[in-house]
């Protein structure tokens, strides 16, 4: 009898898996056909040309058969996948929720626990919709680190990020004393540091900008939906970072940083990865001075890391960073006497 019921919750469940597998892969715009979809899924064609049809005559999504590129696509943006569906509301729940099961990370509870997110997340309703495969491409989480205050405009950043709707905010950046308006086609949430961001194109400065969330004031959510840019990523997009902030979408400088420790702060830095491009000299035998180098697209955050080892650290290069650690440094010795 067990083994009854385990067919037939393999029978309800396979379906809808392949039904999502098949929008992936038809939304990425490669043009699979019938006998490429049912390899990479271990089905055979008329499964996979049920699904098809399923998907255009029951689910009313724009897929088509191309002659030319001999493969489906869908002839218009899909943004929402018509059966899973949830409100902003109900998606921020479900991310603090998911978030609190790190600490379980690997666990039989952990897996038995997403599962259960999985169902619950497939049986909503209302207005926002996004395949549960897909969460972590539009949000990732560090650490944890939303406040109370923060939360009906997480909800408000949610929906944007969802639904693909343009943000227009007013924005104070940290070195200006006031505020400037922001057009925004969103496309990522992410906590880093404790703090919360948004990373989307923005329409004034025609490029991708990070912006914070606290920083942000008299959010207004726009009924303007736009096409999510392909070829975003979060990992690229952080590529020549140190922190949040990641420099020019396009034509990013590249700086090459050397900068050396000394004494404990030495030991400190040489025990972590603090990005992937960094490199090591040992410049003592007994661990007590080293030189770290890495090529980053920005000098905010690492300008701000380095301050933080005081004497200990000595940046090298290039010279703005030099400068900017210098400034400040000789402005907070000032204040001292």
């Amino acid at each position: 009898m067990s083994d009854t019921t385990g067919k037939k919750a393999d029978g309800t469940r396979r379906p809808l898996e392949r039904v999502l597998r098949i929008h992936e892969m038809v939304s990425r715009g490669n043009f699979p056909n019938c006998t490429t979809i049912a390899r990479e899924l271990e089905v055979n064609r008329k499964t996979i040309q049920r699904d098809l049809n399923f998907m255009r005559d029951e689910l009313s999504l724009p897929i088509d058969y191309s002659e030319t590129a001999h493969g489906y696509h869908y002839t218009r943006p899909v943004n929402d996948f018509p059966f899973l569906k949830t409100t902003a509301d109900d998606l921020v729940a479900l991310i603090l929720a998911r978030n609190a099961l790190e600490p379980l990370k690997g666990s039989a509870l952990e897996a038995s626990l997403r599962s259960g997110f999985q169902r619950l997340q497939a049986g909503m309703s209302e207005q926002v919709t996004i395949p549960w495969s897909e969460i972590d491409q539009a949000f990732s989480v560090k650490s944890v680190g939303l406040t109370e205050r923060d939360v009906f405009l997480f909800d408000r950043l949610a929906k944007a990020v969802l639904e693909s709707r343009e943000l227009h905010f007013d924005y104070r950046k940290l070195q200006d004393d006031g505020l400037s308006r922001r057009r925004l086609q969103p496309y990522h949430l992410a906590e880093i540091d404790g703090g919360w961001y948004v990373i989307g194109f923005d329409l004034e400065r025609g490029a991708r900008r990070t912006f914070a969330l606290q920083r942000m004031r008299s959010v207004h959510l726009t009924a303007k939906r736009f096409v999510r840019s392909r070829d975003f990523r979060l990992e690229d997009h952080f590529a020549g970072s140190f922190g949040v902030w990641a420099g020019e979408d396009k034509g990013r400088a590249q700086y090459p940083v050397r900068i050396v420790f000394r004494r404990f702060a030495a030991r400190v830095v040489a025990e972590r990865r603090w990005h992937p491009s960094q490199e090591i000299i040992e410049l003592d035998p007994a661990g007590n001075a080293i030189e770290i180098t890495m090529t980053l697209s920005a000098l905010e955050d690492i300008a701000r890391w380095v301050m933080g080892f005081g004497s200990q650290a000595e940046v090298i290069a290039p010279p703005e960073l030099r400068e900017m650690v210098a400034r400040e440094l000789r402005g907070a010795a000032g204040q001292y006497g």
